[in-house]
């Protein structure tokens, strides 16, 4: 199975480089535009289906990209529940000793009234797997994935063949990657980059 991962376009959070988690605010009007140009342009891929993170930014994204093809928003697909961090960047949070002991943790420590790096990957982890076995189940050929950076990381690093970290498969914003399903790697989960999506 093909799997095209697309990170949502930019937000105003995005822009001003805040976390972004569960602020449910919608796109800027420059990404809007230049996501209907690569609509224009073709996106080169025709999904059976679409997975969306049930955020506005997703579902805008999926929505301009994908106008005519079937959408599912999937729980679990979401980005970082963010806590005391939350819509919140590096400038304001910088003298907060428990954010700086969340930076020195590689983003693994649980974030006060958020989750831990742990528990977000795992939740993401859960859900990819659900889409997979969902869509396996309807003999699908063909899905996308529209989600944020963070669910992407998170599932590549855990399921991408070959291993790589857990940054080194940041997307841009509206940017993503394709993949295809492959029996190496984890329960059959395994997911091999075909190329980058942008």
């Amino acid at each position: 199975m093909q799997i095209l991962w697309i990170r949502h376009g930019q937000t105003q959070g995005n822009v001003e480089r805040r976390y972004v988690g569960r602020t449910d605010e919608g796109l800027t009007a420059d990404a809007k535009e230049k996501l209907k140009m690569r609509k224009q342009q073709g996106i080169g891929f025709e999904a059976d289906l679409i997975y969306v993170s049930p955020m506005i930014r997703c579902r805008d994204t999926a929505d301009l990209l994908f106008p005519e093809q079937r959408k599912v928003p999937w729980d679990g697909l979401q980005e970082t529940d963010f806590g005391d961090f939350e819509y919140k960047n590096y400038k304001e949070l910088k003298d907060d000793p428990l954010y700086q002991a969340w930076i020195d943790s590689n983003g693994q420590m649980l974030i006060p009234n958020g989750e831990s790096g742990t528990d977000f990957r795992k939740r993401c982890c859960a859900a990819y797997e659900r889409c997979v076995a969902e869509a396996r189940k309807k003999g699908l050929e063909k899905i996308a994935i529209v989600c944020h950076g963070g669910t992407i990381m998170s599932v590549m690093e855990r399921y991408g063949v070959p291993k790589k970290s857990f940054y080194e498969w940041q997307a841009a914003n509206g940017c993503g990657i394709l993949t295809e399903t492959t029996e190496e790697g984890e329960n059959g989960y395994g997911i091999r980059k075909i190329s980058k999506w942008e």
